[in-house]
């Protein structure tokens, strides 16, 4: 039984030592987006499906395989251009806000902000952060650091993005703030301008969900 076969199958350890063989090849395509570390997590993100849904009878070498996979992955990290209608929203909420402060001094809550551009305040701070650029920015030291690949804990730090890359972005902007981030559900119900719980409902469906995709990788 090949060693692509045994991760496929689950086994940690072989999984592991394939990613090892193979961050030579993700450190050589992260080349082309300029060495981002954004690029790098999710050009592992993509090493790791490639090992996962690589056939060895397919008549193609692995890297053959697994290089438009991982290039695709990590133009995901640049892939938060937002569409004309979502602009549009974003420049109304932001015109707003900065009115708000030149007349009252103050910058409007969320809430407020939203309910003038026509959104609901997770959609609105949703799109806030998809117009930063690519994700994880806020994440602090969980993932804030070029992993080492010989470290004990970056293969679970990449399980757990590719995870979250797979979710409905409300749930994984969510899972972010919650358990990375450590926002509390009672400071984004108050940024929001929403109930505790109505974020105590959302929670349990996306840690929910994120527990079923997790169980199926």
């Amino acid at each position: 039984m090949s060693l692509y076969t045994i991760a496929q199958s689950g086994d940690p350890e072989a999984l592991s030592a394939l990613v090892r063989q193979h961050i030579p090849l993700v450190q050589a395509l992260c080349r082309r987006f300029s060495g981002s570390e954004d690029a790098f997590q999710q050009g592992c993100i993509g090493l790791v499906k490639a090992i996962r849904k690589y056939r060895e009878d397919s008549g193609c070498q692995f890297s053959t395989y697994a290089v438009p996979v991982i290039l695709g992955e990590m133009r995901r990290a640049y892939s938060h251009t937002l569409g004309w209608r979502s602009r549009a929203v974003l420049n109304k909420a932001r015109a707003y806000q900065e009115r708000q402060i030149r007349l009252t001094g103050q910058a409007p809550a969320v809430g407020e902000i939203a309910a003038h551009a026509g959104v609901p305040p997770e959609e609105l701070a949703l799109l806030i952060e998809q117009d930063k650029g690519p994700l994880y920015d806020e994440t602090g030291a969980f993932f804030s650091s070029l992993p080492d690949p010989m470290g004990e804990n970056w293969l679970l730090r990449f399980c757990i993005l590719d995870v979250l890359s797979r979710l409905p972005s409300e749930e994984s902007w969510l899972i972010r703030q919650r358990f990375v981030a450590g926002r509390s559900q009672t400071e984004l119900a108050e940024a929001l301008s929403v109930s505790q719980s109505r974020i105590s409902r959302r929670e349990k469906a996306a840690r929910e969900h994120f527990a079923q995709a997790w169980n199926d990788s």
